[in-house]
């Protein structure tokens, strides 16, 4: 199982750097960086793609006060510690997020979106890396200053997104097969 402490140190030893003791109480630059960094990078990381284990739904009720034009009804978005990202609202629903606000003719909505999760333990494996990495990227130039192992800190970032990409569409039902118009007329 996970922790920062681990996750702050797979990072830095991706640099070629010295593991810390502790992401809370270590008073090292490295760890001080490393907190400043960590939950920044965690949420970002989250936030930039939906990853299975970070996706939960909720249902919410319309504000008392509608929208002044555009639609009828308005639902505030689970507070910013818990919703990163609002992915979609069931039965696919039109609909426009303006502010803190889901703006929408319904009056409820069940959303999907991207919770913060803050215990690591909880962590995809995947998602684990990508944070590393994207924790390494960030903490690449204050540690070493290397221009080279910046790029190539990001460029890892972004290999685990692929990677993460591919395994989620490894790991979805297959979407039923459709016949195409063109295709029946023949």
């Amino acid at each position: 199982m996970a922790s920062e402490t681990e996750i702050a140190s797979n990072a830095l030893t991706k640099l070629g750097d010295e593991p810390i003791t502790s992401i809370a109480d270590d008073e090292t630059q490295r760890a001080k960086l490393c907190r400043r960094y960590y939950y920044n990078v965690r949420d970002a990381v989250l936030r930039a793609y939906p990853w299975k284990c970070a996706i939960t739904q909720k249902a919410l009720a319309a504000d008392v006060a509608a929208p002044l034009f555009g639609y009828s009804f308005k639902f505030q978005i689970p507070n910013l510690p818990y919703c990163l990202r609002v992915l979609k609202i069931k039965d696919d629903l039109d609909y426009d997020i303006k502010g803190r606000y889901i703006h929408c003719d319904e009056s409820s909505i069940i959303i999907e979106y991207i919770a913060r999760i803050t215990d690591p333990g909880l962590f995809d494996s995947l998602l684990q890396e990508a944070i590393e990495c994207r924790l390494s990227a960030e903490l690449a130039y204050p540690i070493t200053g290397n221009p080279t192992l910046i790029k190539a800190m990001w460029d890892l970032y972004g290999a685990k997104l692929r990677e993460a990409r591919t395994m989620d569409g490894m790991e979805a039902p297959e979407a039923p097969w459709e016949s195409n118009a063109l295709i029946e007329v023949r």
